[in-house]
């Protein structure tokens, strides 16, 4: 087997990973808000982690941040993009809130222009607008669909503000990639991200009226969520990321084959239609030639 397709194999496994992780309000057939969901994935991350630090007898000095200030603004952001993803996808359909989510991709080319002062290329324009188009096909379904009008609307902002702050995070990802030990921004993540929906579950969650029978199972979205971040960091070693980019959009297809086999949601033919040319815009945006920084 080539190193590229083993990258290609592992990606996907990652991508397939993540899927139960953002459809978990659904399972929970809304049993649960979304905040307690994450309290368990990000108690179960820590969990792992922690156990995995201990085991690989890792020094903590390695794995300290000089930064944890921007550690602690990641895990803010991405505990909002997850509790709005999940939130999203009890409201609509998954495949639905999958193809909306999946317009972070565009996002993170916007922002990267916007704060990291990277050049945006005609191609990335190109790709906005065909993943813009697709992204519109599947709104005006989601918000026809069931004719519960208000609902819908709630699904397709809560999608989309899940899409924004996930976009705001990878960038944030990316900074401190480039200069921290892999296992230490795993750490810090899943640590400060308990510490917020400890925080949030506290305020908004009244936990007597919950069943700690039920709940206790979804601790492990939080060893499904490592894995899942594991494989994908494997990918990238044996892949480059122009080849890899375009795989991370395959879970749009996971998301509904989730909603048809266990939650018997078929996508119309426009929502299907609108998630291809949002999948289409990503692989353009995902061949465009970097061209550096501007001055």
């Amino acid at each position: 087997m080539s190193p590229t397709l083993k990258g290609v194999l592992l990606s996907v496994a990652g991508t397939a990973l993540f899927t139960p992780i953002f459809a978990a309000g659904k399972i929970a057939d809304g049993a649960f808000p979304a905040v307690a969901l994450m309290t368990m994935r990000y108690l179960g991350g820590f969990l792992t982690v922690a156990c995995i630090v201990l085991a690989s007898q890792t020094p903590l000095s390695v794995l300290r941040s000089p930064n944890p200030a921007q550690h602690f603004l990641r895990a803010i952001l991405g505990t909002g993009g997850g509790v709005c993803t999940i939130h999203a996808a009890t409201i609509i359909p998954i495949a639905y809130a999958t193809s909306i989510g999946l317009t972070e991709g565009l996002l993170i080319v916007a922002l990267a222009g916007l704060l990291l002062k990277e050049r945006i290329t005609k191609l990335h324009w190109l790709a906005g607008i065909v993943a813009a188009a697709g992204a519109y096909l599947v709104i005006v379904q989601s918000l026809n669909d069931t004719g519960e009008g208000s609902a819908n609307v709630e699904g397709v902002l809560y999608a989309f503000l899940g899409a924004i702050f996930i976009s705001l995070e990878v960038l944030l990802i990316k900074v401190l990639a480039r200069r921290e030990h892999a296992l230490g921004v795993l750490l810090h993540v899943n640590a400060f991200g308990t510490i917020i929906v400890l925080m949030l579950s506290i305020i908004m969650i009244d936990w007597h009226t919950l069943s700690f029978s039920m709940l206790g199972p979804f601790i492990l979205l939080g060893p499904l969520a490592i894995l899942a971040q594991f494989f994908n960091i494997l990918a990238f070693r044996h892949a480059d990321a122009a080849t890899l980019g375009p795989v991370s959009y395959s879970w749009v297809l996971f998301a509904t084959l989730m909603g048809i086999l266990f939650f018997n949601e078929i996508p119309t033919l426009s929502a299907i239609l609108g998630a291809g040319l949002i999948v289409t815009g990503g692989v353009i945006a995902s061949r465009a030639q970097p061209t550096g920084n501007t001055p």
